[in-house]
């Protein structure tokens, strides 16, 4: 390490040498970051084509880059310390961390991917890596409460959580959106704490105010729309007003003052390392996709729930509340528990009356049931599901059976479930019956929550194929039989039939 105390030279030469460079640097990470995960943004594209609340992250940049800013102006004179192996060390290390989080991580748990979306975390970290090597590591920590922001925004369960406790609307997705942009706001004016909390409260009134305008007059504008406007708007506003308040309103020159050289010097090892990780990481690819079927049918009748099956009698039906918090406005969950009208030796050897529970998700199209995994919906404490049976339950219509654990509750059912489409919109149906079959047999509740999300996810990380909660995986042996194949899969042909009429 050495330190020079020369005076910095503030010519218009020197002006654009620095500037030159500081911009290289800067296209470099960014080109790298996108390189490295191109596919991930072309999913993130895709997945906001169809009517996805991901769309949110690319309000993120925007903000990051204007509380950034804040921060650059406040920037004094500095002594030029260079320290690269230090930089080097860190940078390699989390450019390890990301290619672990990917490929360990990512690619170990498709099933839960749409819902926690790792990826953005890894890219995040990618970012923060690439930029120390390129700019230093005191340089970027500098700029700290910018990533921590960028971090936790990388999180999209965190933000779904904030849209489904403001209920789940598209001035749900916006009214969350000024939390950060408040955060971003606070950032960018945080020479004082008055002037942080002038900032923020600033950047979250104007939001509100454009938020509030959009819900008027443009209330069936894409949700995305909802997620970008006000909060880039709100912080660019108060970023503005703070910045000339600071100077007094004395100027409106925003580039006024020579811009600082960067402390790091040049290093030619760290743009290969930055190039050369992004290259390796461009070919890791996306977790394979659960795309299944939804056929459809121009004159299947769907009603909120399905007329029981010739058989069965209805015993008990339920509505969630929460389904258009948590699946978009319309969205219907209900659940219905049926009852055999008589007893068959061939599904209970005392001929008891089988029961069974009948949940149905009905949305404006599948998209939009998939928004959440299945069985991320239940509350399940230590899961395993088994690998995949997939039957034939007429008119064309495949079903996938499952056996699913508890290893927790010492409790085990056989799970059937497929989706079809028609005139009125999408629906899934879930046939769930209980290895118990006395009539105090528990079933698995629907009870979506945050927490048991994380839970769950942290069981399998640490215990590995002791806990499973994917039904598309085919190397999964649980050491269970479908015990109830029989009865599922004639009661779901029942279903089809009435709904496609014959």
């Amino acid at each position: 390490m050495t330190v020079t105390a020369t005076a910095p030279d503030h010519s218009p030469a020197s002006n654009r040498r620095e500037h030159t460079l500081i911009a290289v640097r800067f296209v470099l990470v960014v080109a790298a970051t996108v390189g490295a995960f191109w596919n991930m943004w072309l999913e993130l594209a895709e997945d906001v084509g169809q009517g996805s609340d991901i769309g949110y992250v690319f309000a993120v940049p925007a903000l990051a880059t204007l509380a950034a800013i804040g921060i650059a102006l406040r920037r004094g004179p500095e002594l030029p310390i260079y320290d690269r192996q230090t930089d080097v060390i860190v940078g390699l290390l989390g450019l390890c961390c990301t290619a672990a989080l990917l490929g360990l991580l990512v690619l170990r748990y498709p099933y839960e991917y749409e819902v926690l979306h790792l990826d953005l975390l890894a890219a995040t970290l990618f970012l923060m890596s690439a930029s120390v090597l390129a700019f230093g590591l005191r340089p970027v920590f500098r700029y700290w409460p910018v990533w921590l922001l960028a971090l936790i925004m990388s999180i999209p369960t965190l933000y779904r959580e904030a849209v489904i406790t403001l209920g789940g609307t598209r001035f749900a997705d916006g009214a969350a959106m000024l939390i950060p942009a408040f955060a971003a706001g606070a950032i960018a004016a945080g020479r004082t704490r008055p002037r942080a909390l002038a900032g923020g409260v600033i950047a979250l009134g104007a939001g509100a105010i454009v938020l509030a305008a959009m819900t008027v007059w443009f209330p069936s504008a894409p949700i995305i729309a909802y997620q970008l406007i006000p909060p880039i708007a709100g912080t660019y506003t108060s970023t503005t007003v703070m910045y000339f308040h600071q100077r007094e309103w004395a100027t409106l020159r925003a580039l006024d003052r020579p811009i600082l050289p960067p402390t790091a010097k040049r290093s030619r090892s760290a743009t290969v390392t930055i190039l050369v990780a992004a290259g390796l990481i461009a070919f890791i690819p996306n977790p394979r996709e659960y795309v299944q079927a939804s056929p459809y049918f121009p004159g299947l009748r769907m009603p909120g729930t399905p007329a029981v099956a010739p058989g069965w009698k209805l015993l008990g039906e339920r509505e969630y509340p929460w389904a258009p918090r948590y699946f978009g406005p319309r969205t219907i969950w209900a659940r219905q528990q049926w009852q055999a009208q008589r007893g068959n030796p061939e599904w209970d050897k005392e001929s008891r009356r089988r029961r069974l529970m009948v949940d149905i998700v009905r949305a404006d199209n599948a998209t939009t049931i998939d928004r959440y995994p299945e069985f991320m919906m239940y509350q399940l404490n230590e899961p395993r599901v088994s690998a995949p049976v997939h039957v034939d339950i007429g008119h064309g219509i495949t079903a996938r059976l499952n056996t699913v654990l508890d290893d927790r509750q010492l409790l085990s059912w056989t799970w059937l479930s497929w989706r079809w489409q028609g005139p009125d919109g999408a629906q899934r149906i879930s046939l769930i019956a209980a290895d118990n079959h006395l009539p105090d047999a528990r079933f698995p509740q629907p009870e979506p929550s945050v927490p048991r999300t994380f839970e769950t996810f942290l069981h399998q990380i640490l215990r590995g194929r002791a806990v499973e909660l994917d039904p598309e995986a085919d190397d999964i042996d649980i050491g269970a039989e479908h015990k109830d194949r029989d009865m599922l899969t004639t009661v779901a042909r029942e279903i089809v039939r009435n709904g496609v009429g014959g």
